[in-house]
């Protein structure tokens, strides 16, 4: 059971983890801010002249007008996406703290790699940022349109801080990362022993605790947020916007049943999991094609669309590995509390018993 107490001597263990657990908490805040401001001033410069009824009375041309209604509806999505990016930050300080504590050395390499996959994000911000930019000053300096594009662009140049921010998270992280899995491998190592086979298994198992831990984030996050933006805009009458409802709902408590059926070795609860996760890679199936199909540019929300197709394929597939490594000896260290205790003592007194039969022949 982890304690309060544990929970400190994990972060205390060495100088990498207490500075791996407090970059991630200064990351977090510092990207939360800078989000935060994001969100705020692009959401202002839609209420800076482009809904205005003025516009309609100018000589715009087909492509500029439907610019200034793609730019609309784009700076409202926008917003989403910077919460999606908070709610991505709260998540990797959680994990980090996750990881410290149950020294988990594959949950630290992904967290190195999502870094990276942010600060890519970051750019597109950027880029983004700059294209609309752009089509609103056309517009205003042509046809001296009252636009005041000083929201936008201050938040274009936040996005140029972010990206900056981010890439420079990232290349720390990937260093704090390099050295708190060599120190967790070495932990790792003296709790399992020199068995190499108990050691792939116990890696597999690792590596599909994690990805649930990544499903909390991702794939409920695309669930959650197409039920918002899209489902619910139209008539709730749809069998599909009903399968996803349940679907969604049945999300969070069916990750929570997988690491019961890994910790239990079960082969029909498992099962079940993954077959559960097939209907979630057809529901994100359904969600892409839904997106690819929108004239919205909603690069990002794609991106975590994709993302969360690749996955849940991962997961299942992970899933059906550690399916595979049932009844092979790994089942004492995937425990926790009191029941790895016992089965630790229990699997101490086979050993101990092997070792007496062997000195009595």
């Amino acid at each position: 059971m982890v304690t309060t107490a544990k929970i400190v001597e994990r972060i205390k263990q060495s100088r990498w983890t207490k500075l791996y657990v407090a970059s991630a908490c200064f990351q977090g805040l510092t990207i939360i801010i800078l989000q935060a401001t994001i969100a705020y001033f692009n959401t202002a410069q839609i209420n800076k002249g482009l809904q205005s009824d003025e516009i309609a009375g100018y000589p715009l041309t087909v492509t500029e007008a439907e610019s200034i209604s793609q730019a609309i509806n784009r700076l409202g999505r926008i917003k989403w996406e910077n919460i999606a990016f908070i709610g991505f930050q709260c998540w990797f300080v959680a994990m980090a703290f996750d990881a410290t504590v149950y020294q988990n050395a594959a949950e630290v390499i992904a967290l190195a790699v999502m870094n990276f996959a942010c600060a890519v994000f970051g750019a597109l911000e950027v880029i983004d940022g700059k294209k609309w930019l752009k089509i609103l000053n056309e517009v205003r300096d042509k046809y001296n349109v009252p636009i005041n594009t000083a929201p936008i662009r201050t938040a274009f140049y936040v996005e140029i801080v972010l990206s900056v921010m981010v890439g420079i998270f990232a290349l720390w992280f990937l260093y704090l990362s390099f050295k708190v899995v060599i120190e967790f491998g070495w932990t790792n190592y003296k709790k399992i022993g020199a068995d190499l086979a108990i050691q792939r298994m116990y890696q597999t198992s690792q590596f599909f605790v994690l990805a649930l831990k990544i499903d909390i984030f991702i794939e409920f996050l695309v669930s959650v947020f197409y039920l918002i933006q899209f489902a619910l805009d139209e008539e709730f009458n749809s069998w599909i916007t009903y399968v996803f409802v349940v679907i969604t709902i049945l999300m969070l408590p069916m990750l929570y049943f997988g690491r019961i059926a890994l910790a239990s070795e079960s082969y029909i609860k498992m099962g079940v999991f993954i077959t559960f996760q097939l209907i979630v890679m057809f529901q994100l199936v359904l969600v892409a094609d839904n997106a690819m199909g929108l004239d919205n540019h909603w690069y990002i929300w794609i991106c975590f669309v994709i993302l969360g197709m690749i996955v849940a394929v991962g997961t299942a597939l992970l899933a059906s590995k550690c399916m595979y490594n049932f009844g092979k000896g790994l089942k004492p260290f995937i425990q926790r509390g009191a029941e790895k205790i016992e089965l630790m003592k229990q699997r101490d007194a086979e050993e101990q018993a092997g070792r007496w039969a062997i000195e009595d022949d």
